[in-house]
């Protein structure tokens, strides 16, 4: 260790005394400089030419000389370094501290080479310079090559001066530099010294420590995709949460969470076709094209109406598959029956069109047309008149299939005909001679073409007129259409007006496609309003056909609605529960009610519904199971007591078990306790008792004098059973005994009512008198 130090020491000292030396050099060529500009002025202008070609004799010497001192000291200091590398091989006998010392000096000897090239390019300077100073002197006159020297002189001197400054700061970055490499180097030698085993376990501890930080910093993104997650799990309606969890998974490289997240929001969302979009093309960048062909399918089965998806997914579609024109032709014609009657689907037609006339199938164009200016689109003007530029630019032959190409051509020809047959008649008559000129073969090939054209265009000016008209009568309702997409947002009421209207008044037209893709597209920008679901399912059913279509339709209305939109809306799901019971499907139905009982408990009409499924499909044991179920845990005296009553009916009326019946009012009426309040189950137990067949006088006397001897019981209360009593025994009672004590006893709580009644009128006299 000492004698590295001390070689350290030694090359530093040598390169000090070389810096030095430079410096000394510098000083002289400035020292030379400085007498030769004064010679210069001492001199006439006569012997400016000869001092100036000695002095520039003087400076290539001295730069011959400088040179040569500077390639000794670099002889001196490779030689120095050298023998130190040699020292050190020795010292140590190791081949990575020869490899240090070696690169030493290298670096050395970079450092003189750079110092090098800084003098000699300064001293090259200097004569060139001079050189070029002789021919201006030869050329001009005597006093003007003189201030010329002069100057560049003075010019010269400040540039050395800057060059010098240059490389002083450069020389010392250089030593600092070698001495940063030494201590690098010689800590490098240490680390080469210690054991294996220490170097192993160092090695392993920053190995355990990167996999440490990236455990996390895995941790930290898992962290902030589950703080997005927990927004939207707290509030799946924060729509705005949402977005960000989908902008964050779209950026993190791990495509199961973003397939999760996709996945979790377009199933509450199925509506956001950009969404779709957004997930198809993150599977065809990072997935598999199988995956992107199956969100997109997912996509447009969610959204068939949507003309932005459909013209994505066919681009898609034509980049994914260049050569297979047939079954990008099935997917076009599966987009325009999907979504081609959509007032602005005009985009997803011209893409259709496009792609034929790329295929050059011109006769295919011409059916696409056809059916396009037959349909009421916001564009059907630009519609026609594109169909009007392509008949007249490309050949008939073309542009129509065989067959019907011939039967058009065969009419034109009959018209031609017919027509030049009367102008030769009237030429005939008019030179009184029977000879026909001969007709230009090109000329007449140009007249069949024209009216071929003419007949094709005035053929379907007629169906134009009618989509004019169509969309004419559509065109008010659209305008005033101002979100035709889907949003958590309430639309405006002049926009749920305009809806309504717009319906009525397709359903008024009577064409059952245009009605259906009419509600299809309200339901887009109406989704979360339960009425036009409502609506477009009353109309389904209004027609009354058998038809299997539209029995799906409906079912896939009601799933639609109750199983991603309204969930938790009584309405519309106590309706699909019907409906599924009325096509015989009662677990469905029986499913659907327990969930609304989940979400909005204590509700009488799910609670009515639940328990009339069940007695209508004769499961009678889940009926009695929900009636107790229900009345034990009632939220409020009264829904308990009308449950009650209800049960007691089921086991009376459907079961055949009175005495059950009788017993289940009994025991609701000992828990309430207060025979005013329980005055239901009192008359609805003494129906039961008096239904008796056969009749049991007996029991009801027995259970009227057990309501009339309850400690709860008022009054007013015993005066009235105590009157049905009575009416029951005239009416039904064999013993007159029975009947005179029932009226005896009916007159004493009349007296007793009487009585309260007076002292009630007496103290409200007094009162009144008082104030």
């Amino acid at each position: 260790m000492s004698s590295d130090t001390e070689n350290h020491d030694h090359n530093t000292g040598t390169e000090d005394k070389i810096y030095d030396d430079l410096e000394k050099l510098i000083d002289s060529v400035d020292a030379e400089e400085r007498e030769l500009k004064k010679r210069m002025e001492k001199k006439n202008l006569n012997g400016v030419e000869k001092e100036a070609n000695g002095c520039l004799a003087a400076s290539k010497n001295e730069e011959f000389e400088h040179k040569s001192t500077i390639n000794e000291l670099e002889d001196e200091s490779i030689k120095i370094k050298t023998e130190n590398a040699d020292k050190k091989s020795e010292e140590d006998n190791s081949h990575y501290d020869f490899k240090d010392s070696q690169n030493n000096s290298e670096d050395g000897k970079e450092e003189l080479e750079l110092s090098e090239m800084i003098v000699c390019d300064e001293v090259a300077g200097d004569s060139d310079e001079d050189d070029n100073k002789i021919v201006d002197a030869t050329v001009e006159n005597d006093k003007d090559k003189y201030e010329r020297e002069s100057k560049k002189i003075k010019k010269e001197s400040k540039e050395k001066e800057s060059i010098k400054k240059k490389y002083d700061k450069k020389s010392d970055s250089k030593s600092k530099d070698y001495s940063r490499k030494e201590d690098s180097k010689r800590s490098d030698k240490k680390r080469s010294r210690t054991p294996s085993k220490d170097r192993s376990s160092k090695d392993s501890s920053l190995k355990k420590r990167t996999k440490i930080i990236d455990k996390e910093k895995e941790s930290k993104k898992l962290r902030e995709l589950d703080k997005f997650w927990q927004t939207v799990r707290d509030d799946p309606s924060d729509f705005i949460g949402w977005t960000y969890l989908l902008q964050y998974v779209d950026g993190a490289k791990n495509i199961d969470a973003a397939r999760e997240a996709y996945d979790a929001f377009l199933d509450l969302y199925p509506y956001c076709y950009g969404y779709w979009r957004k997930y198809a093309d993150y599977e065809r960048k990072n997935g598999t094209k199988e995956n992107c062909e199956k969100v997109f399918d997912r996509g447009l089965k969610a959204i068939p109406l949507s003309v932005d998806l459909w013209i994505h997914y066919m681009g898609y579609m034509k980049s994914a598959y260049p050569d297979d024109e047939e079954l990008i032709r099935e997917q076009f014609e599966r987009a325009v029956d999907a979504c081609g009657i959509e007032f602005r689907s005009d985009r997803l037609w011209d893409h259709y069109i496009k792609f034929e006339l790329e295929c050059k199938q011109y006769s295919r164009v011409t059916d696409i047309y056809e059916r396009l200016i037959a349909t009421p689109t916001h564009g059907y003007l630009n519609n026609f008149e594109c169909f009007k530029d392509y008949i007249k630019k490309y050949p008939k032959n073309k542009i129509l299939e065989t067959v019907k190409f011939l039967e058009l051509r065969k009419e034109v020809l009959a018209e031609i005909k017919e027509t030049e047959a009367k102008k030769n008649q009237g030429r005939k008559i008019d030179s009184g001679s029977d000879s026909d000129d001969m007709a230009d073969p090109m000329e007449q090939r140009t007249k069949e073409e024209n009216l071929m054209k003419e007949k094709m265009i005035a053929s379907r000016l007629l169906i134009h007129k009618t989509t004019a008209e169509m969309v004419a009568l559509r065109l008010p309702y659209e305008e005033m259409i101002k979100r035709p997409y889907f949003h958590v947002k309430p639309l405006e009421r002049s926009q749920i007006r305009n809806w309504k209207e717009y319906l009525e008044f397709e359903i008024g037209q009577g064409v059952y496609k245009r009605i259906v893709v009419l509600f299809e597209r309200c339901l887009i920008a109406c989704a979360l309003y339960e009425e036009f679901w409502t609506k477009y399912i009353s109309y389904l059913e209004s027609l009354e056909s058998d038809d299997q279509e539209i029995k799906d339709r409906i079912e896939d209305i009601y799933i639609r609605a109750c199983t991603v939109h309204h969930k938790n809306k009584p309405g519309i799901n106590l309706t699909w529960a019907l409906h599924l019971e009325n096509n015989g499907q009662y677990d469905k139905a029986a499913q659907i009610l327990d969930m609304l009982d989940s979400v909005a408990p204590h509700k009488k009409l799910i609670i009515q519904r639940r328990i009339n499924l069940e007695r209508r499909r004769n499961c009678y044991d889940r009926v009695c199971e929900l009636y107790e179920h229900y009345i034990s845990t009632a939220n409020s005296s009264l829904t308990s007591i009308l449950l009650t009553v209800k049960y007691a009916r089921f086991v009376w009326k459907i079961l055949n078990n009175s005495d059950k019946a009788s017993e289940i009012l009994w025991v609701e009426v000992e828990k309430i306790n207060n025979v005013q309040k329980s005055s239901r189950l009192l008359l609805q137990l003494m129906e039961i008792k008096m239904s008796d067949n056969p009749m049991n006088i007996l029991a009801v006397v027995k259970l009227i004098d057990n309501i009339l001897n309850m400690k709860s019981i008022d009054i007013e209360q015993q005066v009235i059973f105590s009157q049905r009593k009575v009416e029951y025994l005239e009416e039904f009672g064999k013993d007159i005994r029975m009947i005179n004590k029932a009226i005896a006893e009916s007159k004493k709580y009349m007296k007793m009512y009487n009585d309260r009644e007076k002292i009630l009128e007496g103290t409200d006299t007094t009162c009144s008198g008082k104030t």
